[in-house]
């Protein structure tokens, strides 16, 4: 699990639904201690969005790490049409124009670094503000021992996200119930005997489909539709379903197949998924 990524794509959903006719949305968050500002822009125009302070608090509280400290500022860049984003963090630059004390010391209490920015220790009060928290380090219920393991988001730095939209399959396989016995399977492969090439596999067993992609990730649930266009294979995905295999919401495979596999693949697509309840609409076949 990578909650950092899981978290940008959250809130990528909510601003794309707060800015539908935006090409392209992004967001500001600028925070110190528990001050922060949150800016939301489509195409330059600012958006109202709810609910995405505390997921961008959350980006900030899994990006801390010992004695470094976590982000001040942070940018995430999201696109019409896809699934994707940008995300520059800076941990070093003031983010405010003016720093207040209490801001300071409730920074350096809640996220610790060895070595502070000179600014942050000059903004310091010269006593403690009365009232003022100060957890101890091993009280921070957001931080575990777990987190140390996980793919940390920057504090100075850079990520993004670009799902994948499609592959070229150049090899294809059917199987009836061989070897488990009621399942029935057909993989698309983009190379033959190459372990790291990418496969998509489909898969129907005791009436639930399941669908993979190599080395991504799977999803039993959110395939929309199937359709054969020509010699392209094109899935129509939710975007939990889309997230979960690491591609954008519509996904292509290009069939560079002979005759035979092409038959294959038009005739055991909807002999797999046809007879199910809940299965995904067919087109083309």
């Amino acid at each position: 699990m990578d909650e950092g990524h899981d978290t940008r794509l959250h809130i990528g959903d909510l601003v794309r639904a707060a800015a539908p006719d935006a090409s392209r949305v992004t967001v500001r968050r600028a925070q110190l201690g528990a001050f922060g500002v949150t800016t939301v822009t489509g195409d330059g125009r600012p958006c109202a969005v709810d609910g995405v302070d505390e997921p961008l608090e959350r980006l900030r509280e899994l990006s801390y790490r010992k004695g470094k400290g976590t982000w001040f500022s942070c940018e995430l860049e999201f696109t019409a049409g896809s699934r994707g984003y940008a995300c520059r963090a800076d941990g070093e630059v003031m983010p405010f124009a003016l720093v207040e004390p209490a801001a300071a010391l409730g920074e350096l209490t809640t996220f610790p670094r060895d070595v502070p920015p000179e600014w942050l220790i000059a903004a310091l009060p010269t006593a403690m503000p009365f009232g003022l928290p100060v957890p101890l380090l091993d009280e921070r219920p957001w931080h575990s021992p777990f987190d140390e393991r996980r793919p940390a988001p920057p504090i100075t730095g850079e990520v993004s996200y670009a799902p994948a939209a499609g592959m070229t399959a150049r090899v294809a396989g059917h199987e009836d119930s061989e070897p488990v016995p009621g399942r029935r399977l057909l993989w698309l492969g983009e190379r033959p005997d190459d372990p790291d090439a990418g496969v998509v596999v489909l898969t129907v067993h005791e009436g639930t489909y399941y669908l993979a992609r190599h080395p991504a990730g799977a999803t039993d649930d959110g395939l929309r539709s199937l359709t054969l266009d020509g010699a392209t294979l094109r899935a129509e995905l939710t975007p939990q379903a889309a997230d979960r295999l690491r591609t954008e919401t519509v996904f292509e495979v290009r069939l560079d197949l002979p005759a035979e596999s092409m038959a294959t693949v038009r005739a055991a697509v909807p002999g797999m998924l046809g007879r199910l309840t809940d299965g995904p609409e067919l087109l083309g076949f």
